[in-house]
């Protein structure tokens, strides 16, 4: 059995594909195409499938990544846990969304920067936090484009 998290645009409630069709996910119940999956069955394979979609968002040491993000114990993300217990319906699309991303990488570390603005801003409220996320991305480019403009090649033949 092969699962993959991924966006599916038509259908909308999906949170990935099992052997090709569409798996939805409702609380830690898995479905193909509609058809009741058990946990024994879907297990391994959505424990792969998390551990590549996560290893998409933030290599190959994701789990602490993974449970900054998603506010779970640690324990709760590692690929046994998974496999014997599944993962919410909520995480699972957080998963094949990001997964599905044109960066995927840079968007996972977005994920880590929100999550550490919203444990680390516990006075602003929410609707501060957009603004002061932008300021944060904006100084980021800013500086990083400053890093490469500054930059200087050796001079001389190589």
């Amino acid at each position: 059995m092969r699962v993959v998290l991924c966006p599916i645009p038509e259908h909308p409630d999906a949170v990935g594909t099992v052997d090709g069709q569409p798996l939805t996910v409702q609380g830690r119940d898995a479905y193909a195409a509609g058809h009741p999956l058990a946990q024994e069955e879907i297990g391994e394979a959505l424990a792969a499938a998390v551990e590549e979609a996560a290893s998409a968002l933030w290599g190959s040491d994701y789990l602490g990544s993974l449970s900054r993000v998603s506010g779970l114990n640690r324990r709760s993300v590692v690929g046994d846990r998974i496999a014997r217990n599944g993962l919410p319906d909520w995480l699972l699309s957080i998963l094949a969304y990001a997964a599905g991303h044109p960066t995927p990488r840079a968007l996972g570390y977005l994920m880590l920067a929100a999550a550490e603005a919203l444990d680390a801003t516990d006075e602003h409220p929410r609707a501060e936090l957009a603004v002061l996320a932008r300021q944060g991305l904006d100084d980021a480019l800013a500086l990083v484009a400053r890093a490469r403009d500054m930059k200087r090649l050796p001079a001389g033949p190589r």
